[in-house]
């Protein structure tokens, strides 16, 4: 037939850019005022949530589960996910409140637990190690990056995981 593409040709098709269209051709950027409205809300909300009462009993929660990995070794898997799932919420939450120690430190812990199903004494004693530092942060309220002493701590906790 005569419409018909020669064999082999690629018919290359282009999908709409819903992102582009609603924020803008590139160079022209958001609009100021509605980058400026988020950022307000953002502040607010960092604000209004006291985020070391929210994180301290996920903390502990994870320190229960680091535990049980060697009081009920038939269950470490799930222990594992538990404690996985528990951090990596509160390592998301970490920067947006201001406790970005939060956020590097719940970021060492997932790495470490990534691919594993099973733990020994060690392992343990290192995941103790991360949730320890974790709940000394927030109970302690450290924001920012800890000055020397956060630091220092997220080095050693670095060379600790390896």
């Amino acid at each position: 037939m005569s419409g018909d593409k020669p064999k082999g040709a690629v018919e290359v098709i282009h999908p709409p850019n819903k992102i582009k269209a609603r924020v803008g051709p590139a160079g022209k950027g958001m609009d100021p005022n509605l980058l400026a409205r988020a950022e307000a809300a953002m502040a607010k909300a960092q604000e209004q949530v006291d985020f070391p009462a929210q994180a301290l009993p996920e903390l502990n929660r994870a320190a229960e589960a680091v535990s049980l990995l060697l009081s009920d070794r038939d269950n470490q898997t799930k222990h594992l996910n538990t404690l996985f799932n528990i951090v990596h919420d509160l390592r998301g939450g970490g920067g947006n409140f201001g406790y970005p120690l939060i956020t590097r430190i719940g970021s060492m812990l997932c790495r470490y637990l990534e691919g594993r199903t099973s733990v020994g004494m060690a392992e343990v004693e290192v995941l103790r190690s991360l949730v320890d530092a974790m709940r000394a942060i927030v109970t302690n309220k450290l924001k920012g990056d800890g000055g020397t002493v956060g630091q220092e701590l997220c080095a050693g906790l670095e060379r600790l995981v390896g």
